[in-house]
């Protein structure tokens, strides 16, 4: 007993702070809102959403979906991978369809997955939830977080190239001019737009088949989906906008064994990249944090950071469908638009960007 009571006390605590986000999605009364779940998923958070969807008069639904199989949740529990969990699902993909805006509560998100580009195709704007509350409310979006990554995406549709480098040895290029522009800052309030709570970056997908260099990750920066800090140089080569080798001790061993295990060669493609743009992003979260409970946003989104992918982007327009995807952030790193220095190992040059 006490322990449900401790739980609706909980969930009565943050019926508030995710009204505050659902009046950010503008979400209205007319309109209605689907909380997708699964089993593994928060249950306190699908309680709290409903309760305050039910606030503004919104009709409002709980939809619980299967987990995801078996030999794929210890993958899928930490996100960054093309989730399974609505794979034949046609009446859940329709019912999601008709919704408004549908919130996203399980376990590794529908993020890279050809349901929720369907999803999304409809109309329908989609938030993804995930992490611990503190960092929902540390690093909950502003009117001035959106400001500023939308200054930080006309930059890069002004520009036509990429340049990565670092003191440790990085110097590596890609074609960006005229590809797809993504904006995560937290909320969703335009139909068919997907963003991620928490979070505040711009970034944008190579052009397929372009871009040559070196990154050298340095111990400190942050593997995603492992979520934990790079311990030892990892070396990536680049040819053609793919890693040709991972080289380095047992961390290269981990990313390479990683990708070779998805047994597809677009895993090594280069997928997305940009920089940071969360002044209330902590790099050292993960040392606090269980690895379980997050997606990881604090590292990917840490001012002056710069963030770089692996594997599929279909999901942000790109022609790399497969299943693997991972995160690299990077803490000591430049990152140039064309020859514009745009950020600096945790600083943000341009004073428009800051």
């Amino acid at each position: 007993m006490s322990v449900t009571t401790a739980t609706a006390f909980k969930t009565t605590e943050l019926v508030p702070l995710f009204r505050r986000m659902l009046e950010l999605c503008k979400l209205k009364a007319t309109e209605s809102l689907i909380v997708l779940t699964e089993p593994d998923a928060n249950q306190d958070y699908a309680a709290a959403l409903y309760g305050a969807a039910r606030d503004i008069g919104a009709e409002t639904l709980i939809l619980m979906v299967p987990s995801a199989p078996p030999e794929q949740v210890p993958v899928i529990r930490t996100g960054n991978v093309s989730s399974a969990i609505l794979s034949g699902g046609t009446l859940a993909i329709e019912t999601l369809k008709q919704a408004d805006l549908v919130i996203d509560l399980s376990t590794g998100g529908l993020l890279h997955s050809k349901e929720q580009r369907l999803i999304l195709e409809s109309g329908t704007r989609m938030l993804m939830v995930h992490d611990p509350v503190e960092a929902l409310e540390r690093m909950f979006p502003t009117i001035e977080d959106k400001a500023r990554v939308e200054r930080g995406i006309a930059r890069l549709k002004a520009a036509k190239r990429i340049r990565i480098t670092s003191e440790n040895g990085s110097d590596v290029w890609f074609d960006i001019g005229g590809r797809p522009i993504i904006a995560q800052y937290g909320y969703t309030d335009e139909p068919g737009r997907w963003d991620h709570w928490p979070g505040a970056f711009q970034y944008t997908i190579p052009s397929e088949g372009k871009g040559d260099g070196v990154i050298v990750l340095d111990p400190g920066d942050i593997w995603y989906p492992a979520k934990r800090y790079i311990t030892t140089p990892v070396t990536m080569r680049f040819e053609n906008g793919a890693v040709t080798s991972i080289e380095g001790g047992l961390d290269a061993f981990l990313i390479r064994d990683y990708i070779q295990g998805w047994q597809d060669p677009e895993g090594f493609a280069i997928s997305h990249t940009g920089w940071g743009s969360h002044r209330r992003a902590l790099w050292n979260s993960l040392n606090f944090q269980n690895p379980l409970d997050v997606i990881g946003q604090d590292g990917r989104t840490a001012w002056g950071t710069t963030l770089f992918a692996l594997g599929e982007n279909a999901t942000f327009g790109g022609k790399h469908t497969t299943g693997c995807h991972q995160d690299f952030a990077l803490r000591h790193h430049q990152f140039y638009l064309d020859d514009e220095l745009i950020a600096d190992s945790g600083r943000i040059i341009p004073e428009d960007l800051q």
